[in-house]
């Protein structure tokens, strides 16, 4: 363990270009026992601590550290469940080094300054420091929110989603990537659909994939939108997103309706889905244009609403096999995904 410790020391200070640094705060614990996510400051000497910038005073290490038994919080241990885990963090990875940066200046994500592989302690074990979005201005943090405070995730959404757009991909989509993102999609999830009850959903599952994938316009989609992976401002006007482990390729409306479940009741999604899928489109054409994006956003509408409730149906098969009982399975869902079944 000390020996681990050294390398991860060691490693740390060849990235951020100095050995004075303190960790001051476990953020967060990776899904499953899978590491942690720390807050770290820089020991700056009392001397030059006033020409010092405030803003790089402190940064963030997610740290991957894969447990020796898994310990999934459902059940859903094994080797398919570990080896998606370890490859999402190397997407993870690789966004972060070669994408975020880039697109930081039109959707607020952290800045990257370095990654780096733990091999002495374990060969899955690598690190990925990035800058400390509460000091960028994004501190707070949120499990719900209100129809009208979510609109600005929706416009980081459509934001992200413009600047990635692609039309017929194919071989020109991002190397790297998951092909197809989001964690949930049928491809990666053949024991929960095979433990799904039998019935409506289950044999709509494979027209209900192929139809999201058979999309003309894909964009880079998060993956896992939920509203615990993204940062506001103190007066929630402005948001900044974090956790990039299932970026890919997709249609844009499967991180629209998964933000949506994750933050609203179902009185609320009764009362403003529609209202709040007009605002993510009218977001999405305004992006388009600003970007000034060869892809036509009309066009691109026609494709995507028919989607909305395809998408919801599709996270909602999910749902039915990996967690059948889930508070998120609602009347509300129930209606959206008989709404979609029935268009097939």
């Amino acid at each position: 363990m000390k020996n681990n410790q050294h390398e991860f020391n060691q490693l740390l200070s060849d990235i951020v270009k100095t050995t004075r640094y303190v960790k001051t705060e476990v953020i967060q614990r990776l899904w499953s026992g899978y590491g942690e996510i720390a807050r770290f400051e820089r020991v700056i000497p009392q001397y030059l601590s006033a020409q010092s910038n405030s803003s790089a005073m402190t940064f963030v290490v997610k740290h991957i550290n894969p447990p020796g038994i898994q310990q999934h919080p459902r059940g859903w241990n094994g080797d398919i469940s570990h080896q998606r885990k370890l490859t999402s963090y190397d997407v993870e990875a690789e966004f972060y080094r070669n994408w975020a940066n880039h697109i930081k200046p039109f959707c607020a994500l952290p800045l990257f300054i370095g990654q780096a592989s733990l091999s002495q302690s374990c060969p899955s074990s690598k690190m990925i420091v990035m800058s400390d979005l509460d000091s960028e201005g994004f501190p707070v943090r949120l499990t719900t929110i209100s129809a009208e405070n979510s609109k600005v995730c929706l416009r980081w959404l459509a934001r992200f989603h413009a600047l990635n757009m692609q039309h017929n991909p194919a071989d020109s989509w991002p190397q790297n990537l998951w092909p197809l993102g989001t964690y949930w999609h049928l491809a990666t999830r053949e024991k929960e659909f095979n433990v799904m009850e039998e019935g409506v959903l289950k044999n709509a599952a494979v027209k209900l994939d192929a139809s999201l994938n058979s999309c003309r316009y894909k964009t880079l989609v998060h993956g896992d939108a939920k509203i615990a992976n993204f940062c506001f401002s103190e007066d929630l006007s402005q948001v900044a997103a974090v956790d990039f482990q299932y970026v890919g390729g997709g249609c844009g409306v499967k991180d629209v309706i998964y933000f949506l479940g994750s933050c609203l009741d179902e009185m609320t999604l009764e009362l403003n889905f529609n209202q709040l899928i007009d605002y993510y489109f009218t977001e999405l054409h305004s992006a388009l244009m600003s970007f000034n994006s060869p892809y036509y956003n009309h066009e691109i509408e026609r494709e995507w609403r028919p989607q909305v409730n395809i998408a919801w149906a599709d996270f909602e098969r999910f749902l039915a096999g990996w967690a059948p009982t889930h508070a998120k399975r609602t009347c509300f869902t129930h209606k959206i995904t008989l709404a979609a079944i029935a268009t097939l």
